[in-house]
């Protein structure tokens, strides 16, 4: 059932918002019109993940499909084996922050097997290093999960998706963003954010995630987003 809620949260779009979400998701609802639909929105940090599913959820709310949300932030593992290569390791990062095994197992595939499976969408405090008791949770048949993270087309996630939205910022922007949400230095390319910068530059010289994902939008606006289509990248 559609949270009526939701819809109230489009009020306060742009003109380039509205057409922007609302084209998005009919495109997406014409590739897979029908059945438990799976949508990942990623992308580097700072460039809106967040904001950006959020505002899908309640575009799919405006044309009548109820969509769960969840965020690869809540599946991460603990400090300890977070960090074991090293605090400072972007490998360390790509490989061992996340607990892709548990996100598949407990999320990405009891919600493609539908029925009455339940699924979770969130496993972890990261706040307060420790996992959380987990919420079961079912649906109906024809719904969709809005996962938004980082690395989320990696080999251990490729084919999971029925779609992936792809969002990019300038790295300005990016900063800002990060600096207001999080206190980080603003600049992306400062030594404070080697680790998840150059995680960032493995992850997309081993995957080339642009080139996979069936959307890429530029984000530097977010009351102002532009799709941007893939011939011209």
């Amino acid at each position: 059932m559609i949270d009526r809620s939701l819809l109230m949260k489009a009020a306060s779009w742009t003109p380039e918002q509205k057409a922007l979400y609302t084209d998005l998701v009919d495109q997406l609802l014409r590739r897979n019109p029908r059945g438990r639909r799976l949508v990942a929105v990623e992308g580097r940090d700072g460039v809106g993940k967040t904001h950006f599913a959020d505002a899908l959820q309640v575009a799919f709310a405006r044309a009548g499909v109820e969509a769960f949300r969840a965020s690869a932030d809540d599946f991460h593992r603990p400090q300890a084996f977070r960090y074991r290569q090293g605090r400072d390791s972007p490998k360390g990062y790509y490989e061992d922050a996340f607990d892709v095994e548990l996100l598949d197992r407990v999320l990405l595939h009891p919600f493609r097997m539908g029925g009455s499976t339940g699924f979770v969408t969130r496993a972890f405090d990261l706040r307060a290093d420790r996992a959380v008791e987990m919420e079961w949770e079912t649906a109906g048949p024809d719904v969709v999960l809005i996962v938004d993270g980082v690395f989320l087309q990696r080999p251990a996630l490729a084919g999971k998706w029925h779609a992936v939205v792809y969002l990019d910022a300038d790295e300005r922007t990016r900063g800002e963003r990060m600096r207001a949400r999080d206190g980080a230095h603003p600049d992306p390319r400062h030594e404070s954010h080697r680790r998840y910068r150059e995680a960032h530059d493995l992850y997309e010289r081993a995957v080339n995630p642009r080139r996979k994902a069936a959307f890429i939008v530029d984000n530097s606006d977010w009351r102002r987003p532009v799709q941007v289509f893939a011939d011209s990248c």
